[in-house]
């Protein structure tokens, strides 16, 4: 099959690396796959005069600097930048697939040549644009594809429209793998830093600052694509680890910790349980579909302080359940693998 991703940018976002890891692996299993983005870039949360001007900004940016480089990602497949996503500059093919909410307006208007088209959904993207057009671009007449139960309910029950499938991301076992996993003495927690208030980083210091007090023993380590100005002293920070660093990290710490408010489908506590670190999480994102309380993670509530403190605590003071978190998380994750994911994703195409 002739495959067109549409996508919005090519900056290391989470999202964007579940796309590529499909491209790649359909280009594997000899589809002719390739990556469309705009010079001109699309608006998002950009409004007004001083919108316009970063919206250009970004556009140039996109010609001089970037171009149709990807320097985060082993991509195998071309990407190609046009000047707008439209019939005249994406070539016809057996399908074209949105990959954010404004591309699913650019795909819906595109002719039939360009194949079945598919809106490929990850997350409710309302924080990244004018809720109103977020939410009518789940309305547009495209195939939708969506990676976790929550959005298909929410496809579903809020917007009344159908999912043609439901595809829960994979994870890369050759780069997060169980490498003698330690577990320390002093326990060690480990957590992604991020300047987005709804990955809540600060939810997750409030809940060690908690345990700290009553094993102020307990070492922490954060890590990011940049240090902020807002990391604890008594924290250790890794600035944008290579993956076996980052690899490393997981399988020396024994507790991960996921505080977000929000999320799609993250990747993070998946790496985290392929490395057998045990998982304290909010349940959103990929957590109601793998997290059982108590057998394969710690589980609460978002914005729950007290109770991510408490699931912190109950690890750090109940050696076996540690390690029967980490056993058990370890094993339910092995059976999400990118072929399994990939399968589904070509048959759905196909259909």
């Amino acid at each position: 099959m002739k495959i067109n991703f549409i996508i919005p940018f090519i900056n290391l976002t989470g999202g964007l690396k579940v796309v590529f890891e499909y491209a790649n692996r359909l280009k594997e299993r000899g589809h002719d796959v390739v990556c469309y983005v705009p010079v001109l870039s699309y608006k998002f949360q950009n409004k007004g005069l001083k919108g316009e001007f970063r919206r250009i900004k970004a556009s140039v940016g996109n010609v001089i600097k970037k171009r149709n480089k990807v320097d985060w990602f082993d991509l195998k497949v071309k990407v190609k930048q046009v000047p707008l996503i439209n019939s005249v500059f994406i070539r016809d093919a057996d399908a074209t697939i949105a990959t954010a909410w404004p591309t699913a307006y650019s795909v819906s208007k595109l002719n039939k040549n360009k194949g079945k088209k598919f809106y490929f959904i990850q997350h409710y993207e309302k924080w990244s644009g004018p809720e109103y057009l977020v939410n009518n671009s789940y309305k547009l007449p495209l195939r939708r594809i969506v990676i976790a139960k929550w959005l298909k309910d929410l496809m579903e029950m809020k917007f009344h429209v159908e999912v043609d499938a439901l595809i829960p991301n994979g994870i890369n076992f050759d780069e997060f793998y169980n490498n003698n996993k330690i577990y320390n003495r002093e326990k060690v927690i480990l957590m992604l830093y991020h300047k987005l208030e709804w990955k809540g980083y600060n939810d997750g210091i409030k809940a060690i600052e908690i345990v700290k007090k009553i094993h102020p023993e307990i070492k922490v380590r954060l890590f990011g694509l940049e240090k902020g100005t807002d990391i604890p002293s008594y924290a250790e920070f890794y600035e944008n680890p290579e993956k076996s660093k980052l690899r490393e990290l997981y399988s020396t710490s024994d507790i991960f910790i996921s505080p977000s408010w929000t999320e799609g489908w993250h990747l993070p506590p998946m790496e985290a349980m392929a490395c057998k670190c045990a998982v304290v999480a909010t349940n959103v994102g990929c957590i109601p579909d793998i997290g059982i309380h108590r057998e394969t993670s710690m589980v609460c509530e978002p914005h729950d302080i007290e109770s991510l403190a408490q699931n912190i605590l109950s690890l750090i003071e109940n050696e076996n359940l540690l390690r029967k978190i980490s056993e058990n998380g370890y094993k339910l994750i092995k059976t999400y693998t990118w072929n399994n994911s990939t399968d589904i994703f070509e048959n759905t195409l196909k259909k």
